[in-house]
């Protein structure tokens, strides 16, 4: 009873700091408020110095009479600090002043009071370090062909890091113009959010007293319009921009060796820039917009700030090298950077809690506005294999909703770094496109913009402007309740629903339920406003225009609709525009599976790719037996297109990954996807033969499956596919198309052992000046043996391995993509994991990247024994043994659920039968399984064993963070 009542307690406070009504946020008293900057900040590259100064004078104005000011402020040496009165301007003594660490604050006490309804300046000197990992004013370096080694200095300061820069009122909802200056040397640039107004050369004086005369200068920036602290931006370096030809306020900038490589981006860009402007009818709303390539970035590979963008150079740099995907992700990093100009800047969340309303829009216009200047690259089909289905990956009892109060300042990073949120926010918003219609949509937009231009907004600000659009055009709401009222159901509530259909006579009967992956048990009773679209085999009508639509109310259990008693089939969710999961009875599942195997063209390609995810991801969870989504793909082989293939492949990896622990049923699962990939291969193999015209979508079909069919099995690569040969030829001096290249190098990675091949591509990783190319090497080494994968890892703890740190992320994203890679990393990190957290530069970093993925990957008994002994080491930091509690904890109880509720039984029970015959190496023996053999019943009893260590973990963490509340 006792731990009963503890643990009721701690939910408790849990709850209520979750709800942000008893944990302190952080936030800055509402006593005074900001109304202009002036900022200059003196930066210092050198390496063995590199640091920067300045001053700032911030003119507020007094809500309340108060003897203290509190201003953000983070590890900065402040020094003479005043307070004037601006009507007399006269000197208020300053008494003290004192830091609140753990707030990120700096208080200000007086002798007297500062006065309500009066303006006061308040000037602060500052001193800092720049950093070197990539947040706030940072510092990077990068080689050149002739003079070595070059720094530069750039900033980062979403969400909370201008703090880190200058003292400040660090939120966003504190709008304010900007004068900046910057103190660079002469043959340097300063870029910041708005154009060059003045430079005035200056004298520099040394230490040893002499003078450097006009070897420095200060450039003065235009004021800027009304901003908050995340907006501002500056860069200091030798960049060059390139010269072009076309008149626009765009200029991208990069390094002088690297120019043409942004000649691409820098003919697209004003393009693009054009469409965000129609879009939106409201025109870019500054002088001009500075592109800057960057050799290195901090946390993300592009870095969206008002007037000035930085990118990391792998994402936008292009040549006649890059492949077909890179540059596709190169325009819509652009477009994505673009967007933000309006959504983020133009207007911004009034909390980092409603971060989603910047990403969300970004996120959905860098898809379909960007799809009007490329029509044949379908991105508005790619934004659901990159987003709308990724963001289904929120299908986890602990995942948060999209406004979600921030509770300390460190946490405001967790809301926009969070990938998922911008996906789920861009999903929703593709959803409440088809709701209200493209017309309604772009309305509303312009309606947001126009409104609220230059200040901090709350979602309903956004709903708002949609419930004015629709009524001006239907006179009326989403089936008669505001927008804000349905979409608050999307944004308020974590995760989505599964809406589940069954026929009965000539209705079909339909229910919502939250959607939970891993067999969770769970009394979540949350439902939304959904606006269902179907057709049946009769019409087979997938327009989302005209398709019959019907609407579910949270506040209703079931809803009935008629249909005819003689239909054999239906589909809800036409074209896939909605954000949830769809579950039917096993008599329409079936009929749908005969009707993708008779004629799959007469469904949509989207829902094809729907039903394919969708019933693996229910099978998944426990809702629908395996049989079901193995059977859809049976009719793969007549699917010649890339969506459905990407829904197949996606879900095949993940039963392929968890049937490892299945020793003996592994080589059938395998035999049978892997012919599945080399089908997906020469279906685009042949369609690249026949394109007349390089064709987007065909060619990231034909790199995708061809390196999908070389990860997963050398005998058939080399007996089904043209991949070795377009290796030979790399390997003999002959150039290859871009697209073949990740599965070309994989093979050449399986040769690791001999013939110098591993080598020869390593060399073109530090030789290349294509990052597409170096990507293809990095997506190929996990083709390696595992003994050569584990020397570079261990490489790592000399620094000495082959691959950069700054695509050390990659690389271990890469390795998760094969068996071996995971065994290598899951050993490396067992053996070194207390070395690497204290000895090795940003060791915490790598140590932390690798844990997470193999959160996710991890199979094996002997995997997670080894993750486990890793997690209780008495010398563990407690931040990873508390991240073994927050995620790990799950993905043991789904794995031991998922093989209990005899997932693998069923696979294999269809795979068997299908393997037979397409076992083409005949040294490949296959065994029936053994589903209750000694040591699968062991290794799922030592599971279960695992599960309850954690939560009894879990327990004591939870008791700590309430003895710390307390």
């Amino acid at each position: 009873m006792l731990w009963a009542t503890v643990f009721s307690i701690v939910v408790l406070c849990l709850v209520q700091g979750y709800d942000g009504q008893t944990v302190d946020s952080g936030r800055l008293p509402d006593n005074t408020e900001p109304r202009s900057y002036a900022l200059r900040v003196e930066p210092n590259l050198e390496p063995e110095n590199a640091s920067f100064s300045g001053s700032v004078d911030i003119t507020i104005a007094v809500m309340t009479a108060t003897s203290t000011i509190t201003l953000n402020s983070k590890g900065l040496v402040l020094h003479d600090i005043r307070v004037t009165d601006e009507n007399t301007d006269r000197d208020i003594s300053v008494s003290s002043w004192s830091y609140a660490e753990d707030r990120e604050q700096v208080v200000i006490s007086m002798d007297g009071h500062v006065l309500a309804n009066r303006r006061y300046t308040i000037r602060i000197k500052f001193e800092g370090i720049l950093r070197d990992d990539g947040t706030g004013f940072y510092k990077s370096g990068y080689e050149t062909d002739s003079d070595g080694k070059k720094w530069i200095a750039a900033t980062q300061f979403q969400t909370t890091q201008a703090r880190s820069t200058f003292p400040c009122y660090d939120e966003p909802n504190f709008r304010t113009p900007f004068n900046i200056s910057i103190k660079v040397k002469e043959n340097e640039i300063a870029l910041s959010n708005m154009p060059v107004i003045d430079t005035i050369h200056v004298d520099e004086i040394l230490a040893n007293g002499s003078v450097e005369y006009h070897s420095r200068k200060w450039v003065h920036f235009e004021q800027t319009p009304c901003m908050s602290t995340s907006s501002v931006a500056f860069f200091v370096g030798e960049f060059e921009k390139f010269d072009n030809t076309r008149l626009s306020e765009i200029n991208v900038y990069s390094h002088l060796g690297r120019l043409y490589q942004i000649e691409y981006m820098t003919k697209e860009a004003p393009d693009i820039l054009r469409v965000m402007e129609n879009y939106t009818g409201i025109p870019y709303s500054m002088p001009e917009l500075n592109l800057l390539a960057m050799p290195i970035l901090g946390l993300r590979q592009v870095e969206n700030n008002w007037g000035l963008t930085t990118y990391r150079e792998k994402t936008i740099f292009v040549d006649m090298k890059t492949n077909s995907r890179a540059i596709m992700s190169a325009k819509r990093a652009v477009g994505h950077a673009v967007a933000t100009q309006w959504f983020g800047n133009l207007v911004t969340p009034v909390q980092w809690d409603f971060a989603w309303l910047n990403k969300g829009l970004a996120t959905y216009l860098e898809y379909f506005a960007t799809a009007t200047l490329e029509p044949e690259w379908r991105l508005e089909h790619f934004f659901i294999v990159d987003q709308q289905r990724p963001a289904l990956d929120d299908d986890k009892n602990q995942m948060r909703p999209l406004s979600a109060p921030a509770i300390m300042p460190g946490d405001a990073d967790y809301y926009t770094a969070d990938r998922l949120s911008g996906q789920k926010a861009a999903a929703i918003m593709m959803m409440l496109n088809d709701w209200v219609g493209e017309e309604t949509f772009k309305k509303s937009i312009n309606m947001y913009l126009t409104h609220n231009q230059y200040t901090s907004v709350k979602p309903e600000k956004l709903w708002n402007a949609f419930d004015n659009a629709l009524f001006d055009l239907t006179k009326s709401g989403l089936n008669g309740h505001s927008v804000r009222t349905v979409m608050n159901t999307w944004t308020e509530q974590a995760g989505y629903p599964v809406v589940n259909v069954i026929k009965k006579d000539k209705s079909l009967v339909l229910t919502q339920q939250r959607f939970l992956s891993g067999f969770t048990e769970s009394n979540d009773t949350s439902k939304w406003f959904i606006r269902l679209s179907y057709t049946t085999n009769k019409e087979k009508n997938f327009d989302t225009k005209s398709a019959p639509t019907v609407w579910l109310n949270p506040s209703v259990n079931e809803t009935v609709i008629p249909v005819d008693d003689d239909v054999e089939w239906y589909i809800f969710n036409i074209q896939s525009t909605g954000f949830y999961r769809v579950n039917y009875t096993e008599d329409n599942w079936l009929s749908l599976i005969k009707q993708f195997n008779d004629s799959p063209k007469e469904i949509h390609i989207l829902n094809r790719a729907q039903l394919i995810d969708d019933s693996f991801s229910l099978a998944k969870a426990g809702l629908l037996n395996y049989k079901i989504p193995m059977s859809f793909t049976q009719y793969l082989e007549k699917e010649d297109d890339i969506i459905p293939w990407f829904s197949a492949m996606d879900s095949l990896n993940y039963v392929l990954n968890r049937m490892r622990r299945c020793r003996n049923a592994l080589p059938d699962v395998k035999i049978v996807v892997s012919n599945l990939a080399s089908t997906a291969f020469k279906m685009f193999n042949k369609l690249v033969a026949e394109q007349k015209s390089p064709q987007y979508p065909i060619n990231v079909g034909w790199n995708t499956f061809a390196t999908w069919a070389s990860k997963l099995d050398e005998y058939i690569i080399y007996r089904r596919t043209t991949v070795p040969e377009y290796f030979r030829r790399w390997k003999n001096g002959e150039e290859i198309p871009a697209d073949i290249k990740d599965a070309a190098f994989c093979v050449g990675a399986r040769q690791s052992q001999v013939s110098g091949s591993l080598d020869k591509l390593l060399h073109l990783y530090n030789t290349t000046k294509t990052y597409s190319e170096r990507a293809s090497v990095i997506n190929a080494l996990p083709c390696a043996d595992i003994q050569t994968l584990l020397t570079y890892l261990t490489l790592i703890m000399e620094d000495k391995c082959p691959i950069e740190p700054s695509d050390y992320e990659d690389f271990f994203n890469a390795l998760s993509s094969t068996s071996n890679g995971i065994t290598a990393m899951n050993f490396f990190l067992g053996k070194y994991f207390t070395e690497l957290v204290q000895n090795v530069k940003n060791g915490r970093n790598i140590a932390t990247t690798i844990f997470s993925i193999l959160a996710t990957k991890v199979s094996t008994e002997s995997e997670i024994e080894n993750i486990m002994e890793m997690a209780f080491r008495s010398n563990t930091p407690v931040e990873y043994r508390n991240a073994l509690v927050s995620v790990y904890q799950r993905e043991i109880e789904d794995n031991v659920k998922w093989y209990d509720n005899g997932s693998p039984e069923a696979i294999w029970e269809y795979i068997n039968p299908l393997s037979k015959g397409l076992a083409l190496d005949p040294s490949q023996q296959y065994t029936t399984p053994q589903s209750t053999s000694e040591d699968d019943s062991s290794a799922s009893s030592r599971l279960h064993n695992y599960a309850i260590i954690l939560q009894i973990l879990a327990l004591s963490v939870s008791v700590k963070l309430l003895v710390n509340i307390i």
